[in-house]
């Protein structure tokens, strides 16, 4: 039964009483919480219980409607098997409530760190590891969630620029060509925040809020960070090596780049997108121009056209 008191009202003595009610509630009743005030999807605690400390999630108002729970846990409890991400000690499919141990002495990375070819190297290490981990319950590739961006913003009214539907009129051949060329869904996380990749203090990674995770195309996360931060050449090839551990050919080169491509017009659309929505510190349809213009640039890069033909 649904307390009566919405999970995301809770106080911590609220709260501890309600997580002691629910089925197979592995921590007893004497439990400490701690309200963390970050992040944008959950509403997030610290929770010591028997001299341990974990992370607790709880469901933000209104993500049902775009976040499958259930999948989520499925995709942190692959990656935690795996060694990329915390234990998940507890999940209640009900109210979407999951538990994880505390990455006590890990922090999040810094934007600038992702500049950092040692650094990138040990992610795109990581994201080998992910994306050899079992399917998914659920599939969303880049190009569902292009084509999603495209409808919802014809469905908004919103005349895009002129330079935008070039963009989009550009990239629509690319997408049908690579299609047609197969896809090799992996498990993908699909939030390339940089705070999501927690670092030890030796370095080592974890992963972690699995919400938007479902099955992709094997290159779109590895093409996104390429293209966001600009590695190409030896250094771009050391990171492929890292990531498969061996030799790269030119067509995992062609997708790489073609699924860069693809990565900014996605996360461009979706800014110009959230733009009338979203916090209005911050400027979204910057963003998202920018981010648009960056992949209209790479349309008219002569490696746009020899990766077509590498496919």
């Amino acid at each position: 039964m649904a307390p009566v008191t919405p999970w995301i009202s809770m106080t911590a003595t609220e709260l501890g009483a309600a997580l002691a009610g629910l089925p197979g509630w592995p921590f007893g009743s004497d439990v400490a919480l701690t309200r963390i005030h970050a992040g944008f999807t959950n509403i997030n605690w610290q929770m010591e219980a028997a001299g341990r400390h974990y992370f607790v999630k709880v469901p933000g108002p209104g993500t049902d409607a775009f976040i499958d729970r259930a999948v989520a846990n499925q995709a942190a409890l692959s990656a935690a098997s795996a060694g990329v991400g915390p234990a998940v000690r507890f999940f209640d499919s009900d109210s979407g409530i999951e538990i994880s141990d505390m990455l006590t002495g890990h922090r999040p990375t810094r934007r600038d760190e992702m500049n950092d070819p040692h650094f990138m190297g040990r992610l795109f290490a990581m994201y080998g590891v992910l994306h050899d981990g079992a399917p998914l319950g659920s599939t969303k590739t880049l190009f569902d969630m292009i084509d999603e961006h495209l409808e919802q913003i014809a469905a908004s009214g919103r005349a895009p620029l002129p330079y935008q539907l070039e963009v989009q009129r550009r990239w629509a051949p690319i997408q049908r060509r690579y299609v047609d060329a197969g896809i090799d869904l992996v498990p993908g996380h699909n939030d390339m925040n940089p705070q999501n990749y927690m670092q030890a203090p030796d370095g080592t990674l974890k992963l972690i809020d699995f919400e938007y995770a479902a099955n992709t195309d094997r290159y779109y996360e590895l093409g996104g960070l390429v293209a966001m931060y600009g590695y190409d050449g030896a250094v771009l090839e050391s990171l492929l090596e890292a990531y498969t551990g061996g030799e790269v050919d030119d067509g995992v080169r062609a997708r790489v780049f073609l699924s860069g491509i693809g990565a900014l017009v996605k996360w461009g659309h979706w800014s110009l997108l959230n733009s009338p929505v979203r916090d209005a510190d911050y400027d979204y349809d910057k963003h998202g121009g920018g981010m648009l213009l960056g992949a209209l640039s790479m349309m008219f890069d002569p490696r746009c056209e020899r990766a077509l033909a590498a496919l």
